[in-house]
C-alpha cells in the first residue's frame, strides 16, 4: 500500500458538499430519539448519523477513541450546513466527521507501519485492521456523490487487505464475479486452504461496508471451520455500482452461482447470512434458490412491516432514509416520496412471506420492538420454513443479546451445513 495514499487522497478542503446534503429532503436531517427503532443509543438528537458505539466495539475499536472523536465533531466552532445537526461540519477540515475519523485511520496505519517494519506481524494486523475500521466509519454512511465518503472507502479497504496479509489465521482472496456488464469483488475468508469448506456469503445493512463483518468469521465462523464471503448490498461500496431494485437479490444470487467455479469452497455447503437489508436479500433467496441455499439466517430484517405501513416507514431515522434513496439511485429522500418506490421490497408484497412453506431452514433474530423488523416479521420469517425458528429479543441489554444471538447463529448455521 502507498505510504502516502491518504496523504495523496485528502487534503484539507472546503468546497466539498456536506454528507446530509447530498440527499435532498424537505425535513429536517436531525434525528428525534424514537423509541426501539435502532439498538441502544444510535439515535441520538443533534445528530445525522446514527452513533453505533456497541457496533464499533464489536468491531474491535476502543471507545475511548470513538468518545474523542465525537467530543471533537461536537465542539467544532466551524461552519454547519444545519446549526441544529452536529455532524455537518462544511469542509475537510477539524469538527469534520470524514476529517475527525479519517485522523483516528491515519494514527493507526502509522503504527501498522511502524510494526510492520519491525517484523511483529499481531501488532501490524491489528493496527492496519482498526485504520480500515476507523476509515470506514469516516465514510459512513457511505452516499453515492460523496467525495470525502469515496475517498475513505479507498482506504478501509486497503487497510483491510493489508492487515489479512499478516494474519496467520486466516487467507482471504478477492473474488471477481461478473454482473451486469462489470465485476463485484467480495472477499473470501478461508480458515485455511488445506481443504474446500462450508460457505456463508454474508451482508450488513445499507450502511455498513463489508471490511466491517471480520469479527463474525473470527470468533464463530472460523473456529467451526466454514468460510465467509462478504458482500456489499447493491449500491454501496464495492457494489456501488450495482442499483437496488426490486428484484434486491439478484447479485447475491449471480455469487451464488459463481461460487460453483471458485475452488475453495463446497458448492453443496452454501448458506447466507443477512443483517437488515442484508436479510432482506438472504430471505428471497431462500426461496428463489432452494437447490442452491443450504440455511439461512436473518438479523433484523427488513422483509415486512417497515414496507407495508407507511406509519412505520416514516419513523425511520433520516439517515436511513438517505441510504435507501442512494442505493435506490433516488435524489429525494423525503419519506412520502420514496415510500413508492420502498413497498415493492417487501417479501410479503411480493407474493414469498406468508405464502407457502419452503425446505430451506431459516433462522431470524431481532429485538421485539425494532420497527424495520418487528416481532411480526420475525415471526413470519421462522414460519416460512418447514425448519424455522426465531430468536426474539424482549429483554435489555438489547445488544448483549444480539451477540448471544449471533454466537447462536453460528452454532445453528454448522449444524445445518454439516447434514
Amino acid at each position: 500500500m502507498s505510504e502516502n495514499l491518504s496523504e495523496k487522497l485528502f487534503t484539507h478542503k472546503l468546497n466539498v458538499q456536506e454528507t446530509s446534503t447530498i440527499i435532498a429532503n424537505s425535513a429536517t436531517k436531525k434525528n428525534h430519539k424514537q423509541n426501539n427503532v435502532v439498538m441502544e443509543g444510535e439515535e441520538q438528537t443533534g445528530w445525522y448519523r446514527l452513533l453505533k458505539f456497541m457496533l464499533w466495539s464489536w468491531q474491535g475499536l476502543d471507545l475511548i477513541d470513538c468518545y474523542e472523536v465525537i467530543s471533537r465533531i461536537s465542539a467544532s466552532t466551524h461552519a454547519r450546513s444545519d446549526k441544529e445537526v452536529l455532524d455537518s461540519v462544511i469542509g475537510f477540515h477539524s469538527g469534520n466527521w470524514s476529517y475527525e475519523w479519517t485522523q483516528k485511520g491515519m494514527f493507526y496505519y502509522k503504527q501498522g507501519n511502524k510494526y510492520a517494519q519491525q517484523d511483529d506481524t499481531e501488532k501490524a494486523k491489528k493496527a492496519y485492521y482498526l485504520a480500515s475500521q476507523f476509515y470506514s466509519i469516516a465514510g459512513y454512511p457511505h452516499l453515492k456523490g460523496d467525495e470525502l465518503s469515496l475517498q475513505a472507502r479507498v482506504l478501509a479497504f486497503s487497510n483491510y487487505r493489508e492487515s489479512a496479509k499478516y494474519n496467520n489465521k486466516m487467507i482471504l482472496k478477492e473474488i471477481k464475479v461478473p454482473f451486469q456488464g462489470k465485476e463485484v469483488t467480495c472477499y473470501l475468508h478461508l480458515p485455511n486452504d488445506d481443504t474446500i469448506h462450508p460457505v456463508v456469503i454474508i451482508s450488513g445493512g445499507l450502511d455498513t461496508l463489508q471490511c466491517e463483518l471480520l469479527p463474525l468469521f473470527e470468533k464463530e465462523l472460523a473456529p467451526a471451520g466454514i468460510a465467509m464471503l462478504s458482500v456489499d448490498l447493491p449500491g454501496i461500496g464495492l457494489s456501488s455500482h450495482v442499483k437496488l431494485e426490486q428484484n434486491s437479490s439478484n447479485l447475491h444470487q449471480a455469487i451464488c452461482h459463481f461460487l460453483k467455479e471458485v475452488p475453495w469452497v463446497d458448492h453443496d455447503r452454501i448458506a447466507l447470512m443477512g443483517m437488515r437489508f442484508g436479510g432482506n436479500v438472504a430471505a428471497r433467496l431462500a426461496f428463489l434458490e432452494p437447490n442452491c441455499v443450504k440455511s439461512v439466517v436473518c438479523v433484523g430484517a427488513a422483509v415486512g412491516s417497515i414496507f407495508d405501513n407507511f406509519d412505520n416507514f416514516k419513523r425511520l431515522p433520516p439517515m436511513l432514509l438517505d441510504c435507501l434513496a442512494s442505493r435506490m439511485q433516488i435524489n429525494n429522500s423525503s419519506a412520502e416520496l420514496l415510500y413508492k418506490f420502498c413497498v415493492p421490497l417487501s417479501l410479503i408484497k411480493q407474493g414469498l412471506l406468508a405464502r407457502t412453506r419452503i425446505k430451506t431452514p431459516l433462522l431470524s433474530i431481532g429485538h421485539k420492538d425494532d420497527i424495520i423488523c418487528n416481532q411480526q416479521d420475525l415471526k413470519l420469517i421462522a414460519r416460512a420454513s418447514r425448519e424455522g425458528e426465531s430468536h426474539i429479543i424482549d429483554k435489555p441489554p438489547i445488544f448483549e443479546s444480539y451477540l448471544k444471538s449471533l454466537s447462536y447463529s453460528a452454532k445453528w448455521l454448522t449444524i445445518h451445513l454439516a447434514e
